[in-house]
């Protein structure tokens, strides 16, 4: 009886303990929590004209343009290698800047494959463009260290997934403007070329994606 009576007795001072702590507070004793935060999660994704801009630029071809055209078209072959570029607006997406990227993935889809595997490096773009850009504007581009690769196969109608979280992660938080990336591949003797699909191919399945997983 004398150890009940002792439970019972610091039972009752531990109460009189934490009501006492919440009282310090200005909070009842009732809204004490000691459980975790759980933040509300959603995702973006991107395709399509609104949302996204791309284009190729071809070394054989210094002042033109292909910001039109159904595809992006990438090449190692020396004096005429082509870069594709893509960016997307992620202002429909409404990520508060308080928020951060869970994760991001830019999602290409090779519509023709080389004949032979090749490897495409992925760089930061960290200059304006636009449709219209040419193989001598590309050369005019500031641009960043590459961060990922494609490996291309030779099998074709297959999407490539390239993680892209921290560039943007870091638009979110810092704000400004998205300049996207720039897809190409060392210069070689190889005469072959991966083609995929651009933001104005009429197959949905086949234009550039960017799915972002986000909070807020």
């Amino acid at each position: 009886m004398r150890r009940l009576a002792l439970i019972v007795l610091a039972v009752t001072i531990a109460a009189s303990i934490s009501t006492a702590f919440a009282a310090s507070l200005g909070v009842g004793s009732w809204h004490i929590w000691a459980g975790s935060q759980t933040l509300t999660k959603a995702t973006c994704t991107l395709s399509g004209t609104t949302s996204t801009t791309d284009t190729y630029v071809d070394e054989n071809a210094v002042t033109s343009s292909f910001g039109g055209g159904t595809t992006l078209i990438v090449g190692p072959k020396t004096s005429k290698r082509t870069w594709a570029f893509v960016r997307f607006d992620l202002s429909s997406c409404n990520i508060p800047s308080t928020g951060g990227a869970d994760s991001a993935t830019l999602n290409l889809h090779i519509t023709t494959a080389p004949t032979s595997t090749q490897t495409l490096d992925v760089t930061p773009v960290l200059s304006t463009w636009g449709g219209t850009t040419t193989w001598t504007g590309a050369q005019t581009l500031s641009y960043g260290a590459n961060f990922a690769t494609i490996t291309t196969g030779t099998v074709s109608n297959v999407t490539k997934s390239v993680t892209v979280t921290a560039d943007i992660d870091a638009l979110i938080k810092n704000g400004g403007a998205n300049f996207g990336w720039r897809i190409s591949a060392a210069a070689s003797a190889a005469n072959v070329t991966t083609v995929f699909g651009s933001a104005e191919n009429a197959t949905a399945a086949n234009q550039p994606q960017l799915v972002v997983n986000y909070e807020k």
